[in-house]
């Protein structure tokens, strides 16, 4: 029984550093970056702009609608 605990301890700990090494390699890469925020803060900074972009966002939902529509009727 206990060096089956053992094991168990070891390989956890194994995968556990392996998530973290990944985890620290993909930060330093810049994985975790999130540069489009970055640049719809500095684009759309007044609150007409902001409304604006909402209106757009709200027509491209529009305008997908019918052709989910037409995907869900054949």
């Amino acid at each position: 029984m206990n060096d089956v605990l053992t094991m168990m301890l070891i390989v956890g700990l194994f995968i556990s550093f392996a998530i973290l090494g990944i985890f620290i390699w993909g930060a330093k890469g810049g994985q975790f970056d999130d540069t489009k925020k970055m640049m719809d803060g500095l684009l759309f900074d007044s609150q007409e702009d902001l409304n604006d972009a909402i209106n757009r966002e709200k027509k491209l939902k529009e305008s997908m609608k019918p052709k989910e529509e037409k995907s869900k009727k054949e």
